[in-house]
């Protein structure tokens, strides 16, 4: 109550003259002017609730649905809310990025929610049609009490008009009194009419009827006794830690004090000043607290906009590696978490702070996307250029052409080296492919020479043996046989194979010398020698070329084919002899015959030396 309302109804109460007993005097009640709303404090920061778990975020808007008094929850309710659908976003993006990781498009994911944000999404709901519910019951409330005050008013106006026992009509005015400070609220578009028409028939009730000192002393005191009782609750609530509390239950004694008659004249000032001392303190609470507020709002806005200044620092060069990716990414996590932590700003800048702190974020995880996008394509490309190789090496594995296979496979190793990386799970799946195809020739061939290294050595003694053999041969009068035994030794000594490289010269030089001995004392053309010697390293060539199993099969048919064809040739001539015996000049058609018969049985033993060469290999 300010100072003019208290000389205003300090002035009034001089003008009601002193009267005997039992007589009604006229008072006109002081009534300070219609009620105004306290607009709540924006943005009492309670908790902070970016600090808790989706887990404890449920928990708590759970509990909302069982607190009976809406008011305290309801500025908490949006709060939750937001950082629990922060919370919901973070998750959103995690699962995007590992379906992207995992090779997913886009267009392709779905959000899976979880347990945490079904149990959320349906406390929401019911809370939200608690709050629909509360207000509809509020507006409700608010028709019936104008309704329940307009029939009080035509109370007030029926016993001004009508009554005519001014002691009964004292006690029901009264009455209708305490009923109407016992309503509550009414709509606030009617409240300023409904006040002034109440206090009109409040003037006018008292310039009505005169009521006499001990009843108009009796009804000061009791107003007395009620504005006492409002000043020790409004004292109350300056303990109150909600400042929003204190100020809406600050609003509802004001409304209470206004409706409350006169009190004595002595006490006016007293009472006045100390309802008035209890609610400037609260409202110098207010100013405190919107002081705090703006500091922290400020504090909160240098530490955002630091925020924002580092995500937008952080960015993706086309050259990044992925561990550097993945560092830049779990900073932009942890600024994310620690935006979360951080209390709001005021209300317009820290929306504009979040729009930029968002666009920064979107702009990395787009980028960090695209390098993704880019890698997957590089990956699939060198996926198919390694699978080729693998391909081709699998073709190679079970060669036995090991001279080129084994650089054909080198020149694979090389080629596979030029090839770019792949994804980490396909990446050593793919490898042992490879590997595997390079390692079974290459162990094929190894176990091949191992073998034969073992088999050189064999033959290098089996060789020796013969060496002392052909020392100890002793030829004997028939030229014939000891031919052929000559060319059993070289047969043997051909079949046996080969031996060390190391010792190959050595002992063919003392093999060389033995069997050119033999010959000379056998006088064997040194043509026929060489002939047999040229063959055999024109088979020992063909053997150390590609496919040279297909090379030495061809020229055995040939010779085969040869030997059969000049058979065939003999077994003709022979039977044509027969048929010279009585011709003119048989005798040299037969020579002739002949020649070409000893020729040709020359040339099949010649080609039959060349074909045990090769039957030997």
């Amino acid at each position: 109550m300010d100072t003019n309302e208290l000389k205003e109804e300090e002035s009034m109460n001089e003008q009601i003259p002193d009267v005997k007993d039992e007589t009604i005097v006229q008072e006109t009640v002081l009534e300070i002017s219609a009620p105004e709303e306290h607009a709540e404090v924006e943005e009492e920061q309670v908790e902070n609730f970016n600090a808790l778990s989706r887990e404890e975020l449920v928990t708590l808007m759970e509990s909302f649905l069982t607190e009976p008094d809406y008011n305290i929850i309801k500025l908490k309710i949006n709060p939750v809310k937001n950082a629990f659908n922060d919370l919901v976003s973070h998750e959103r993006q995690q699962q995007l990025e590992k379906h992207l990781e995992a090779g997913g498009e886009k267009d392709d994911f779905k959000y899976q929610a979880d347990d945490f944000e079904i149990r959320f999404n349906s406390a929401l709901r019911k809370v939200n049609k608690r709050r629909i519910e509360f207000h509809e019951n509020q507006e409700k409330h608010r028709e019936e009490n104008l309704i329940a005050k307009q029939e009080i008013l035509k109370q007030f106006k029926d016993i001004i008009q009508n009554e005519e026992n001014m002691s009964r009509a004292f006690n029901t005015f009264h009455d209708l009194q305490v009923k109407w400070r016992a309503i509550g609220p009414v709509p606030s578009k009617n409240m300023n009419d409904l006040w002034m028409t109440y206090k009109l028939y409040i003037e006018k009730f008292y310039d009505l009827i005169k009521i006499n000192r001990e009843l108009q002393d009796l009804d000061q005191r009791k107003n007395l006794e009620m504005k006492i009782n409002l000043c020790e609750k409004a004292e109350e609530l300056i303990l109150e830690n909600s400042i929003n509390r204190a100020l809406s239950k600050l609003q509802t004694l004001q409304n209470h004090w206004r409706e409350v008659g006169p009190i004595p004249r002595d006490k006016k000032i007293e009472i006045g000043e100390r309802f008035k001392a209890a609610h400037d303190k609260i409202i110098e609470r207010k100013k405190e607290h919107l002081e705090k507020l703006k500091e922290k709002h400020e504090e909160h806005q240098k530490i955002k906009t630091g925020f924002c200044e580092q995500v937008e620092q952080i960015v993706v060069d086309e050259n990044i590696k992925h561990h550097e990716l993945q560092e830049k990414f779990k900073q932009i996590q942890e600024l994310q978490l620690q935006w979360r932590q951080t209390g709001p700003a005021e209300k317009t800048v820290d929306e504009q702070l979040w729009t930029r702190f968002k666009t920064a974020c979107d702009n990395f995880y787009k980028q960090k996307n695209d390098f993704y996008n880019r890698r997957k394509k590089e990956f699939q490309v060198n996926m198919q250029a390694k699978t080729e190789l693998c391909i081709q090496a699998e073709a190679l594995m079970n060669s036995t052409d090991w001279r080129s296979t084994a650089s054909e496979l080198k020149r694979l190793n090389e080629a596979w080296k030029k090839t770019g990386r792949v994804d980490a799970r396909m990446g050593d799946k793919i490898w042992n492919r490879f590997r595997t195809a390079c390692d079974t020739f290459f162990n094929n061939m190894k176990s091949h020479f191992s073998e034969i290294d073992k088999e050189y050595e064999e033959n290098y003694s089996k060789k020796l043996q013969l060496l002392e053999r052909i020392e100890q041969f002793q030829s004997v009068d028939n030229r014939e046989e000891n031919l052929q035994q000559i060319k059993n030794f070289q047969r043997e000594w051909t079949e046996i194979g080969l031996v060390p490289i190391e010792k190959k010269d050595e002992i063919f030089v003392r093999y060389k010398k033995l069997v050119d001995d033999l010959f000379s004392k056998l006088k064997i053309g040194e043509r026929e020698r060489n002939e047999i010697r040229l063959y055999k390293e024109k088979i020992v060539h063909l053997k150390t070329t590609p496919h040279s199993n297909d090379k030495i099969g061809d020229e055995k048919r040939n010779l085969m084919h040869k030997i059969s064809q000049l058979n065939n040739d003999v077994t003709v001539w022979e039977n044509n002899l027969g048929f010279f015996a009585k011709s003119k000049n048989a005798e040299q058609i037969k020579k002739e015959f002949e020649e070409k018969i000893n020729s040709a049985k020359s040339e099949i033993s010649k080609l039959k030396q060349q074909l045990q060469v090769i039957k030997t290999f």
